[in-house]
């Protein structure tokens, strides 16, 4: 198992201010990954009695190593684009954030599945926390859900095509984190969010 975190709250946070000051897209990925990599040191940190431990983009070679030493490694899931982040079509925070590096990474090591733990139970029609007629959505093709176009996506939507190109990962879990038991009951392929999968 790898984990990555991503920056959550505090990323949005200093998104925002980067964007109150001006900045580019590439410092505002800066930004984004150092939150990210913050989060790693903090779990790693709290993973360490069970064989936690932090590593860069650059130690991803050794984790063949660290598997069979019994470790969890922990890294930051900010691709390393960093000041070399492609500008998005509108505005300027950064379209491949931790959702991408994720993914990127699972895809790299072979993985055939990727959870994404979140605050909320999975994927909706719209975003639950403006809109209480949204529908819930368990499973769906990425295919399909990149044809529907929907205007709020609980994951980054380059996400999607990453899915539908990989030749390795068949599906992705989203599931919430608050929730106890979600975790270990994903592990085992249970869908306790939502489910979506190559098609």
């Amino acid at each position: 198992m790898l984990v990555t975190t991503g920056g959550g709250t505090r990323s949005r946070h200093i998104y925002s201010i980067g964007l109150e000051l001006g900045m580019p897209t590439g410092i505002i990925a800066k930004f984004g990954s150092s939150v990210s990599e913050q989060n790693a040191l903090l779990i790693s940190t709290l993973l360490s009695p069970w064989g936690g431990i932090k590593i860069g983009h650059d130690e991803i070679v050794k984790l063949p190593t660290y598997f069979a030493q019994g470790c969890i490694p922990v890294t930051h899931g900010m691709p390393p684009y960093d000041f070399f982040a492609i500008p998005p079509e509108k505005g300027r925070i950064p379209v491949h954030r931790t959702d991408v590096g994720t993914l990127l990474l699972a895809d790299l090591i072979g993985a055939r599945s990727c959870i994404f733990i979140k605050d909320e139970k999975g994927l909706y029609t719209d975003d639950p926390k403006k809109n209480p007629k949204v529908e819930f959505i368990a499973e769906i093709g990425a295919k399909e859900l990149l044809r529907r176009s929907l205007d709020d996506l609980i994951i980054e939507r380059p996400c999607l095509e990453i899915l539908q190109n990989s030749q390795v990962i068949t599906r992705i879990y989203i599931i919430n984190g608050l929730e106890k038991g979600n975790i270990t009951r994903a592990l085992q392929g249970e869908n306790v969010g939502t489910i979506i999968y190559k098609e």
